[in-house]
Order: structure tokens, then sequence, then C-alpha cells
């Protein structure tokens, strides 16, 4: 238990440094007087709400038993049990409304907070694979680290600077994090239970199929990367 939280409160600083190095020098963030202080209140309220989420979604697709008593609800630390999945996908979305509610930038604040969490995921992974008894030195613990360490480089050596330039539009950095993540878990849970159900051998396979499909159509929509004819009015 104790190594559990020390993972969590590592990755929860990892990505707390990760928002502050993307938003102290944002110009869209200054010239609508989003202060660095308002940004690292918003990402503790983003980690308790996703920690919520996270036990949640695990409930309802792993374990319903949770539900019974609410310390085992609450007291995750002590009755194992978070869904990657549902604490990014149930934290960005309440990212998303409490920014439009704010009068925020919701798609810079997106895209900061996307890459802020892709910059933990190796640690994340890690932890996890070192507290399930799992071997570091097997093929899926080391790719999945790697394309994490590797994506996170490429986020914030070409994506992130995209963003400031303005070659690529507020919001396509949160959603090419979308398309990312839900790729990878889908192709690493397939590889994993392929034997047993190519598709549906974990419950939130099709969740993911669906997040990298919404995410993909709405990158190409945004970015304007295929245009459609327009119909003429005769």
């Amino acid at each position: 238990m104790n190594f559990f939280v020390i993972f969590l409160l590592a990755s929860l600083f990892i990505s707390l440094f990760s928002i502050y190095y993307l938003s102290r020098d944002d110009l869209i963030l200054l010239r609508k007087d989003v202060t660095i202080e308002r940004i690292f209140n918003l990402a503790f309220i983003i980690f308790l709400v996703g920690l919520f989420f996270a036990r949640l979604s695990y409930g309802l697709l792993y374990s319903t038993k949770i539900f019974s008593n609410p310390l085992m609800f609450f007291l995750f630390p002590y009755f194992p049990g978070l869904l990657l999945l549902g604490g990014i996908i149930g934290g960005l979305l309440f990212l998303l409304l409490i920014s439009k509610s704010k009068n925020l930038p919701a798609g810079r604040i997106f895209d900061i907070f996307s890459i802020s969490i892709l910059s933990c995921l190796s640690l994340g992974y890690f932890g996890f694979f070192l507290l399930s008894g799992q071997n570091l030195l097997s093929i899926k613990p080391i790719l999945l680290i790697i394309i994490y360490i590797v994506s996170f480089y490429v986020f914030i050596k070409y994506i992130h600077q995209y963003l400031l330039k303005g070659i690529l539009k507020d919001g396509s950095g949160g959603l090419l994090f979308l398309i990312l993540f839900s790729a990878v878990s889908l192709i690493v849970n397939i590889v994993d239970k392929f034997k047993i159900d190519p598709f549906l051998g974990k419950p939130e396979n099709p969740i993911l199929f669906v997040i990298l499909v919404i995410s993909a159509v709405a990158f190409i929509k945004q970015e304007k990367l295929i245009k459609f004819p327009q119909r003429r009015e005769r």
C-alpha cells in the first residue's frame, strides 16, 4: 500500500512539473489572465476527480463488490482497483466542462493537461508492473514504458511547439494524446488476450475503440486534413 501511494504521489509531482513547464510562458494563458496558481488549483481538482472516476469505472467493469461499502470504495490503497482509462477520460471531460464554465481557454488547457498525463504514464506503468509482481524484463512492460517515454519526448519537442506556433490548433494536442493512448492500450489488450477473445478480452476495449474513432475524426475535422466537397446552391 505504501509503495502504491508513493508511485501515485510521484506521478502527481511529475505531472505538476510538466504543467508548470508547459504553462509558465504560454501567451494564450497570459492574455486570458490564467495564473500558474489557478492552473495548479485546477490540477489538484482534476487529480481528485480522475481518482474518483478511475475507481468508479473499475467497479463498474471489474468488481461491483466495492460498491457494497463506502469505505471499500474510497479506501482504494487498501482495496486495490483503479482503471486508468476511467481516470483519464473522466478527468479530461471534467476539465473541459469546468474550463468552459469558467471561461478559460479550454483547448489550450486540454493540451497542457493531456501532455502532463503523458509525462507520468511511463512511471505509472512501471509502478503497476512492479507492484503487480510481473517481470519487468518481459516484453510488455519494457515496450509500454519505452513507448510512453518516446511519445512524451515527441509531444514536448514537436507537438507542443506546433501548438505554440499555431501550426496545430488548440485542442489538437489533447486529441492526439487520446488517439495515442487509446490505440496503444487497445493493441496491448488485444495482443494480451488474443487467445481468449481478440477484441472483447477486456471490458474497456470497446470504450477504447470508440474513443479512438471519435478522437481521430475530431482531429481530422479540426485540422481540416480532409476537405469535403461543399454543396453548391442552385
